[in-house]
């Protein structure tokens, strides 16, 4: 969330806004969003097993949390790019986003 709190600006000026979602209780988010200082909307709560049946996300051996999971949503509230990562690398970066974005958002010549 760091790497997106950092870079919110950007996406605020090509009208893009950032959400995350995580596993945790409310009182737990809360924490990390004031530890983290981001200023984008937060949601808890997330079922890790639910949610990856739904979307083929990856989630802890123990069910209580999912791995990095992102998301580009299209302005018709349509996947348009996912990355899943069970590791360290292979996550989406703000620097992946904002690339597929400026190429996406280009007006046509």
């Amino acid at each position: 969330m760091a790497d997106f709190k950092e870079r919110h600006a950007e996406f605020e000026a090509q009208g893009v806004q950032v959400v995350a979602a995580s596993s945790e209780t409310l009182e737990d988010a809360r924490k990390t969003v004031n530890a983290s200082g981001v200023v984008f909307p937060v949601g808890y709560g997330i079922r890790p097993e639910a949610f990856a049946k739904r979307f083929g996300a990856f989630y802890s051996d123990d069910g209580t949390y999912l791995h990095a999971t992102g998301f580009l949503i299209d302005p018709q509230g349509l996947v348009d790019i996912s990355v899943y990562s069970c590791g360290a690398i292979g996550r989406f970066t703000a620097e992946d986003a904002l690339q597929i974005l400026t190429y996406r958002l280009k007006p046509e010549d």
